[in-house]
């Protein structure tokens, strides 16, 4: 196991001073209302419990009006909050200041919507996305030398739509990417030495991954096929008595939204996603990855280098190789079964970023070959990789200037406007809006 160097230190570092100087500079709770859309359904458990004592919002249609958070009713029931509470847990440390805060100054209203509260949703997405990159660098260096952990540590964050999905959307992604980057470090550790402590962290883990977004219970793959594979080093006994608690500690968690879905709908399991669905046999993947309306490499194109560098990676680690691919493969698969494959108004494949340490370890993988190939084949990636990342970012603040549109990209528009500063003169013409009556009915979209 190596230690962490003073390379890595030094660039976490910076990569942090940076971090809180643009999310000081950037201030995008006085230029964006934060608490909207899909953010307002993850957080609303919070406010229903601390503010309101309400989960049917009935006194407070204004303020949720506004936030656009569609609490639906069918034949008169109020269905449950659409988004299951493990965000809500991840915003609560947070939340909590902002409402004391709030509660002691008279300058703001305590009323979960008002700038503090902004600036506590937002500053939980950057320190969980720091806490993510932290455990991700670490978990690389088991693999590859510090030095290409650091490069890769800052180009995943540089050159991938997890920038905008930390300083301006606080999502549910951010906090994806930090639990599944510190499950991926500490089952790492759990690999050499199989204690309680290590066994009862992950158990926690992977139940707030999964609360998150249930989708990410695809991740646990990664954990359960390399068991598999090395089951021969370990006493099995052990393994399955670690498996039961931490299996055990995932529900646990869970039981507080059994309950909730129990006083709303009377039954302890519920699909609040209603008639939104997936299609299994007609995954839209192609689209998902390089279509210009939301594919993942075209939005970042610095993934295009974990490409050769799965082939690198296999030559290396074989156990680690085939449970990174499976499980990223079946994770596209589900990702991009989903009716609304493109996933709304949303830069790039976000339902992705989860999935990002295992393309930085392929990347890291890359770079640990070509340094063994001359001077000549390392720069030339290096440049790529800086070069990628640069674009990529460039992307990102298209897209907080709202050109990059959010659901209707084409391919037209989107060679016309990555050189503009400004909307192009066409720019109504050469979108092209999806069709989201079809796409739910899987016609043709």
């Amino acid at each position: 196991m190596k230690k962490n160097s003073r390379v890595f230190y030094i660039t976490y570092s910076l990569l942090c001073i940076i971090s809180a100087i643009s999310f000081l500079q950037l201030s995008i709770w006085n230029s964006k209302p934060v608490i909207d859309w899909d953010i307002s359904q993850y957080y609303t458990y919070l406010p229903a419990t601390f503010i309101y004592q309400d989960f049917h919002f009935e006194d407070q249609d204004s303020l949720w009006h506004k936030a656009h958070f569609k609490h639906a009713v069918i034949d008169g029931t109020t269905l449950p909050v659409k988004m299951t509470y493990g965000a809500s847990i991840c915003y609560a440390p947070f939340f909590l200041a902002a409402h004391g805060y709030a509660l002691y100054n008279d300058t703001h209203s305590a009323d979960a919507f008002s700038k503090p509260y902004k600036i506590g949703l937002l500053a939980s997405s950057l320190v969980f996305a720091l806490i993510g990159l932290w455990y991700l660098g670490n978990w690389l260096q088991f693999y590859v030398s510090s030095f290409i952990a650091s490069v890769v540590t800052v180009a995943l964050f540089i050159g991938t739509n997890l920038p905008h999905y930390t300083f301006v959307e606080p999502m549910s992604h951010a906090y994806g990417f930090a639990l599944f980057s510190a499950l991926l470090y500490f089952f790492y550790k759990y690999r050499i030495r199989q204690s309680m402590s290590l066994a009862i962290g992950l158990g926690l883990l992977a139940g707030l991954l999964v609360l998150l977004r249930p989708t990410n219970i695809v991740l646990l793959l990664f954990p359960l096929i390399s068991l598999f594979f090395q089951r021969k080093q370990h006493d099995p006994l052990i393994i399955l008595k670690h498996a039961l608690i931490a299996g055990l500690l995932a529900i646990l968690l869970w039981v507080p939204q059994f309950v909730y879905w129990k006083h709303m709908t009377g039954h302890w399991f519920f699909y609040s996603y209603n008639e939104e669905g997936f299609f299994f046999s007609d995954p839209k993947l192609w689209k998902g990855l390089f279509s210009y309306r939301k594919g993942w490499f075209i939005y970042s194109p610095l993934l295009f280098l974990a490409l050769p560098g799965f082939y690198f990676l296999f030559k290396k680690n074989r156990t680690t190789a085939t449970a990174s691919l499976i499980t990223l493969f079946v994770g596209l698969w589900i990702t991009f079964s989903w009716w609304c494959w493109w996933y709304g108004g949303s830069f790039g494949a976000r339902a992705l970023i989860e999935y990002l340490p295992f393309m930085g370890l392929s990347i890291a993988s890359l770079l640990a070959a070509v340094a063994k190939k001359g001077i000549l084949p390392s720069a030339l990636t290096y440049t790529l990789i800086v070069v990628a990342s640069i674009l990529s970012l460039h992307f990102n603040i298209l897209y907080s200037k709202g050109l990059i549109h959010p659901d209707s990209m084409s391919k037209a528009l989107f060679w016309e406007q990555i050189t503009e500063d400004n909307f192009v003169k066409n720019y109504p013409e050469l979108l092209d809006p999806p069709d989201y009556d079809k796409a739910k009915r899987n016609e043709g979209f």
